[in-house]
């Protein structure tokens, strides 16, 4: 699944996903084309993060 589709799946917006990203909570593959590829895993990861963040939990607090 690319970016653009996770984007629309999860609601966030692709600089938070990037911000996971960088932050090492999720590491899509990377495909030949240098595309980034996000398996079901990672999307509901995502799911969990947001909602953990809509409670105010930080990045720090939670082990996502």
């Amino acid at each position: 699944m690319l970016i653009n589709e996770v984007k629309k799946e999860t609601g966030l917006s692709k600089k938070a996903i990037n911000y996971y990203i960088d932050k090492g909570l999720i590491r899509p593959k990377i495909l030949e084309n240098s595309y980034r590829d996000f398996d079901q895993e990672m999307l509901e990861s995502l799911k969990k993060i947001k909602i953990y963040r809509k409670l105010g939990f930080s990045i720090e607090e939670k082990n996502f």
